[in-house]
């Protein structure tokens, strides 16, 4: 299937035309739009779900000229979503009934943006549910709502049983508790899948998704300072990683297929495809129910991308390239080394302004188009261990100077990733997506 995203300019200027004067009429969002632009580097715009909009008949044909279609509805509602572009849900409801003008804003914590605040008020849905919501400012008419997200588009908070938040945590803990550091990595992902597996049996495919992704997230930010002070500055306002674009996992070759379908297990499908100049791939990986967007990085062959790689034993090669020099350092992303990057949306401009306040650099930019910019922090320098070394060298795959360069100073190990999009554009530029990663 091909993927040939487009730009979605009315759509986006639409809704941002709905949010100015949400802002302009509730004094609680606009503040929250300012000290998220001033103290996180990101926008507003990037951590919304969905308007509230009271609906007409002529709010309903803008929006289909648009591009949005019906996605579901219920008494007094509909919910329209445009599936080619990345722009906020919409609720158009009966006005008389529900008068919820408004926008909702993810976090990764409802209870945690309100603590922040000092403020308390009524979450809907149980501690832990797939789906919670509050209302935090109501002023002229117009509401400021956040809500919690586990792997659920319903715009109904959840309540769970006290059995099902039981099955929840032990799922959390499954994944996190796992091994990553086994002799044989093929072991040791196959007992990654096993655990996966028993995760679905408990939580089903989308919730355990979230959590699998929660918890990668948290590995790899243990691991990169500047995820550490980006996480800091997003928590000031309780906002946590909500505003995550994609999740990035370099693989060998030999355990690509099994990665792939680690993944289609908890409900992700395979997107669109990659090829870099490089030498490497990349196949996207969705998962639309809990929100979620892979990277799996592999050497590839160009012939390779005429196949589906993501599916088919792909041999060893000769030599290794970017990705599996990489992995051979410092191990696998989904096992010891984590990702390679969380990928979050912000104003990539100031965020690089504000971190290196921090003292953390940027590179060039890999995208730098008006509809899409990208960015990646300089890559951390991680220790590589000896054995590995040594493994390359008999080997051949790596040269005497880079033996000692690799035991004197490392090697890259992992980046905070940056990307702000605009008129909707939900693709990647893939030819630039290569330049100087490693």
């Amino acid at each position: 299937m091909a993927f040939h995203w487009q730009r979605h300019k009315k759509a986006e200027e639409y809704l941002q035309r709905h949010l100015e004067h949400f802002c302009e009429l509730n004094g609680a969002l606009e503040t929250l739009n300012k000290r998220m632009e001033k103290e996180t580097s990101t926008s507003l715009f990037a951590w919304l779900d969905h308007f509230g909009i009271a609906y007409t008949e002529e709010e309903e044909r803008v929006l289909l000229e648009m591009g949005f279609t019906e996605e579901s509805k219920g008494l007094g509602y509909f919910i329209y979503s445009h599936p080619d572009a990345q722009v906020p849900r919409i609720v158009l409801h009966d006005q008389d009934r529900f008068r919820l003008h408004g926008v909702a804003v993810r976090v990764e914590s409802i209870a945690d943006f309100l603590m922040v605040r000092g403020l308390s008020c009524h979450i809907e849905g149980s501690p832990y549910g797939r789906y919670r919501r509050a209302a935090v400012a109501m002023e002229n008419g117009v509401g400021l709502w956040v809500e919690e997200r586990r792997g659920n588009r319903s715009m109904k908070p959840t309540e769970e049983t006290a059995e099902d938040l039981a099955k929840y945590h032990v799922a959390a803990e499954t994944w996190r508790a796992r091994p990553r550091r086994w002799a044989d990595q093929a072991d040791c992902l196959n007992h990654s899948i096993e655990r996966a597996r028993q995760m679905v049996e408990l939580v089903g495919p989308h919730a355990a998704a979230h959590l699998v992704c929660e918890a990668e997230r948290a590995y790899w930010q243990s691991r990169n300072q500047a995820a550490q002070i980006q996480k800091m500055r997003q928590d000031r306002l309780g906002l946590g990683w909500a505003n995550h674009d994609h999740y990035a996992f370099r693989s060998s070759r030999r355990l690509f297929p099994e990665l792939v379908s680690l993944f289609e297990l908890l409900g992700f499908n395979c997107r669109e495809r990659f090829y870099a100049k490089g030498g490497w791939g990349t196949q996207v990986m969705e998962n639309s129910e809990a929100g979620l967007l892979l990277f799996l990085d592999v050497d590839l062959t160009p012939d390779e991308m005429a196949i589906d790689f993501a599916h088919q034993t792909l041999p060893e090669l000769a030599q290794l390239g970017i990705v599996g020099l990489w992995c051979a350092l410092h191990g696998d992303s989904i096992l010891e080394a984590g990702m390679h990057h969380l990928e979050a949306q912000v104003d990539c401009e100031r965020l690089g302004e504000d971190l290196r306040a921090w003292g953390i650099g940027m590179m060039s930019p890999i995208s730098n188009f008006d509809y899409l910019r990208q960015a990646f922090t300089i890559g951390e320098l991680w220790p590589v261990k000896t054995h590995r070394i040594r493994h390359l060298l008999d080997r051949g795959l790596i040269t005497e100077e880079e033996v000692d360069v690799f035991l004197h100073e490392g090697a890259v190990g992992s980046h905070l990733a940056s990307v702000e999009r605009h008129e909707g554009y939900k693709g990647f530029s893939a030819p630039k997506r290569a330049h100087a990663v490693i």
